[in-house]
């Protein structure tokens, strides 16, 4: 619970731009294999997010919900959330050195790992009002971009402090972290359709 509390102590400073935040996480080898188990702190988010998707396809009569493949949909959900969580760590690790990261990768993926938690309360809040029948389907669809324009805001400020990147540099490492996640959302849905 320390290590949580502090995490996100450290993960709204940054939110803040404020680098002092980096000092709150745990940057030691130890530390970056634990930052991994974030992942379970995050199945609330997981499940809020694919019962509002399940939801959506059913306010937007593309499924009916007899008819809804829900274990296909859960099992290629999960499999995505996996593939999600270690894409960009395993890419970076291979790029780290050609890009001059190296020196800076582990308290990267530390802090990556961590300020997801703080990332995933906007969706969490979306998803609870869609789920709840407070916001419509388009509303929450809007609220939901929104929230991705806020966290890809914050995923350059961590890629900028944690790095010690150039603008461009973040830039990129943001692209290629939403495009992997773009990429591997296609290939669930295709899994679970199929």
């Amino acid at each position: 619970m320390n290590e949580i509390r502090a995490a996100l102590d450290g993960s709204w400073l940054l939110l803040r731009n404020r680098p002092e935040g980096m000092a709150f996480f745990d940057q030691s080898i130890h530390g970056f294999w634990r930052s991994f188990q974030v992942v379970f702190l995050l199945i609330p988010a997981f499940l809020l997010s694919g019962l509002s998707e399940r939801q959506l396809y059913f306010a937007e009569n593309m499924f009916h919900p007899e008819g809804f493949p829900n274990q296909a949909f859960w099992t290629a959900q999960a499999f995505g959330l996996g593939i999600d969580w270690i894409a960009l760590p395993l890419i970076l690790a291979a790029l780290a050195a050609p890009i001059g990261i190296s020196h800076r990768y582990v308290p990267f993926v530390v802090v990556r790992n961590w300020t997801s938690l703080l990332a995933s309360i906007p969706f969490m809040i979306t998803y609870m009002l869609f789920l709840l029948g407070v916001v419509s389907p388009g509303i929450a669809v809007l609220l939901s971009l929104t929230c991705v324009l806020v966290v890809l805001w914050y995923r350059y400020l961590v890629a900028r402090i944690a790095l010690h990147a150039s603008i461009s540099l973040a830039i990129g490492i943001v692209v290629l972290d939403i495009l992997l996640s773009l990429v591997i959302a296609e290939i669930v849905g295709i899994l679970w359709r199929a």
